[in-house]
């Protein structure tokens, strides 16, 4: 057991969250000293995520990482097809292996900061510190942040839906020109829906290099092969033949408005998707981790109790009845999403799903959809509050 010293805050896995609460806590001069453990499985950060988000084009904080940005979306379905400015913002990517080598290298050259490459078991909280468990050690800490999501938590509950938007990419190269490199291919739901929603997400890297990913927000994933059989032939319909694939990526991101928070505690608190940092209705992550990271290391200044840090808003309630329509009418996201890009403009859909809509934009959004679908749900949601 490890009874020489006591850190501050441990953290449990080193991804996106766990990289940005430290680099804020790096520039808050109350807690930059403070003894930090960062607990690891992986010791070899590749690119093992592409973080895609929207912003202002003059906002340069990511700059250094961004591989690509875009200054045009795509939406096309068998009722829409539209090809519009997203100014004044721009749609942009990120590697995640540039933004790793670069958050290890300053971890690696701050005295008080420890990285062990272990897997954590369990924890124990007492009124002052917590006890966290590894496979191989046991460590103690003012603080622990856990970012390994469990699906158990929300998989034995039937309180609140659960999708997954799940997904395979290829990167490849043409032979040809075949892509516009101004324009990302946001959603492309002409392809065959086999009762779930299903869609491209194409993301031009050049005239003839592209991520292309077959994407679902369903329950259940597919085997791998199905994912590739689709690609293939989206391909095919594009009059993409000669390609090679230079790297593949696939995952899962929980979509639900299961209240994760609910499990924090004084000294411990779920951060990132096993926190409920990802954006619900559409899979987000990367801009919601940003905003949380900073306002989590303001809260860690002037509050000790972390149970207190989240707080639940509108937008909590749009996700959850938005979901629980998509739950219930899979088959349906073609018809929603397309009738939102049809009768709402681009800008106040990135707003709304940045979260910083006004009430009237949000009435316009609701407006846009089928309303006695909708009207149906929320009497389901509040009869079940009530029993």
């Amino acid at each position: 057991m490890n009874n020489e010293k006591q850190y501050t805050f441990i953290f449990a896995g080193a991804g996106a969250a766990t990289l940005q609460i430290l680099g804020n806590l790096l520039e808050c001069p109350q807690l930059s000293n403070a003894n930090i453990l960062i607990i690891e499985q992986d010791s070899q950060k590749k690119n093992d995520r592409t973080w895609c988000f929207w912003e202002p084009k003059e906002k340069m904080e990511w700059t250094p990482y961004v591989v690509k940005e875009w200054e045009k979306i795509q939406f096309s379905s068998s009722s829409l097809s539209l090809n519009k400015s997203l100014s004044p913002l721009t749609y942009k990517m990120i590697r995640s292996e540039a933004y790793y080598k670069t958050m290890h290298e300053r971890i690696r050259q701050h005295r008080s900061i420890d990285v062990v490459y272990d897997a954590v078991i369990g924890h124990h909280e007492e009124d002052e510190r917590v006890t966290v468990r590894t496979t191989n050690n046991t460590y103690l800490g003012t603080y622990f942040f856990n970012s390994v999501f469990d699906w158990g938590l929300v998989q034995n509950q039937k309180r609140y839906p659960v999708l997954q938007q799940h997904f395979v990419g290829w990167f490849i190269k043409t032979e040809l020109d075949h892509f516009d490199p101004t324009t990302a291919t946001f959603m492309d739901f002409c392809v065959p829906q086999l009762g779930n929603t299903r869609f491209m997400y194409v993301l031009p890297l050049s005239k003839n290099e592209a991520l292309v990913e077959y994407t679902l927000f369903s329950k259940d994933r597919l085997k791998r092969a199905s994912y590739e059989r689709e690609i293939r032939r989206y391909l095919n319909t594009k009059n993409i033949r000669n390609y090679t694939i230079s790297e593949t990526e696939e995952g899962s991101i929980p979509m639900t408005s299961y209240p994760f928070s609910k499990h924090n505690t004084k000294r411990v608190m779920h951060i990132g998707s096993a926190g409920g940092w990802t954006k619900a209705s559409t899979g987000f992550t990367f801009t919601f981790i940003e905003r949380k990271a900073a306002s989590l290391v303001l809260f860690l200044k002037e509050n000790k109790d972390l149970s207190l840090f989240e707080k639940r808003n509108r937008f909590w309630w749009y996700d959850l009845l938005f979901l629980d329509v998509l739950a219930r009418y899979n088959n349906k996201g073609t018809m929603l999403f397309s009738r939102l890009f049809e009768r709402t403009q681009l800008a106040t859909i990135f707003r709304f799903l940045d979260e910083k809509s006004s009430l009237g934009e949000e009435v316009r959004i609701m407006r846009s959809f089928p309303v006695g679908l909708f009207i149906m749900q929320l009497i389901r949601r509040l009869m079940r509050a009530f029993h």
